[in-house]
């Protein structure tokens, strides 16, 4: 009796086992080993969070995704990847139809919904004060304060992550989450007594960022690059830059535009390059959290003058 009753716990047990090693192979399966990226700085950003995942981005690092239109080898490149990560269909409309049908990632989505990203490594003691950007054009965020540079949000990085991470049935990315939770605490502290410096940017791409540093923007050029800038604003811009409110002028090497020159010419002004399209990091590099400190130091660099 003791025989029988044993050789059933031992069948019972090999089922679970066989079970259990069932759905391992099932959710290994579901998991994607090659992602398209739409953009190179998110691009990066995957591949800082999972190095074992095979990433590409649709748009080049050189690239203004300003402007951006699909050819036939980007829809090849999109049928050759197991999934597509992608800014969704409201910054993004050129993709809505090509990837139809394809495993993809809305990161436009409330990241809220999805979030699993332990409350451990959320950032304790700092307040987002949201600053008055005066002197600027209309701007590229619509009405709901919606803004395409993701990527420059550091208050949504883990929250995009925790996204990719539940859509795509990845591995917590413990490692970058640490490492990006650390240098978040260094920026708050870098950026504590920079509130009131001014300076001026070509472009506005980093909205979010000012936010959550509560930096002190005082006017952009354009929200839109790809679009001509009225006369007028230039005049405005150029006289507030004489003025000395402004300790810089951040441009961008993507649009070296003569309006640049026209901006700053004969004036005593320090202008820095500053590339939120982290142009100059490949993206197997993994290098997002260093994209993100040469920003920092692009800023802190405006305010030491």
């Amino acid at each position: 009796m003791l025989l029988v009753l044993s050789m059933d716990k031992m069948r019972a047990a090999m089922l679970v086992l066989v079970i259990a090693l069932l759905f391992s192979g099932m959710a290994q399966a579901m998991q994607p080993k090659t992602v398209l990226v739409s953009v190179h700085p998110m691009a990066l950003l995957i591949k800082s969070a999972w190095p074992e995942l095979g990433v590409s981005s649709l748009v080049s690092a050189n690239q203004s995704p300003h402007d951006f239109v699909l050819k036939p080898s980007d829809m090849k490149r999109i049928a050759s990847v197991d999934a597509v990560i992608w800014m969704g269909p409201e910054f993004e409309p050129y993709l809505k139809k090509a990837i139809k049908g394809k495993v993809q990632v809305d990161l436009s989505q409330d990241a809220h919904e999805s979030a699993i990203i332990n409350e451990e490594h959320s950032e304790h003691g700092h307040d987002d004060h949201e600053h008055e950007i005066n002197s600027q054009p209309v701007s590229e965020h619509d009405e709901h304060g919606h803004d395409p540079h993701l990527w420059l949000d550091p208050n949504r990085i883990l929250e995009m992550l925790s996204l990719v991470q539940a859509q795509l049935n990845l591995a917590e990315p413990t490692a970058f989450m640490d490492q990006y939770t650390a240098w978040k605490n260094n920026a708050h502290t870098a950026f504590k007594d920079q509130h009131k410096a001014g300076f001026v940017s070509f472009h506005d791409a980093f909205h979010e960022w000012i936010k959550v540093f509560n930096l002190n923007q005082i006017a952009v050029v354009t929200s839109n690059p790809e679009k001509p800038v009225g006369t007028r604003h230039i005049v405005e811009v150029r006289k507030l830059l004489a003025s000395g409110q402004a300790q810089c002028l951040f441009v961008e090497p993507q649009f070296q535009s003569r309006i640049v020159k026209k901006l700053h010419k004969g004036l005593d002004i320090d202008v820095i390059n500053i590339d939120p399209m982290a142009s100059t990091y490949a993206i197997d590099s993994g290098g997002f959290v260093n994209f993100y400190q040469e920003l920092l130091s692009k800023f802190t660099q405006c305010f030491s003058k």
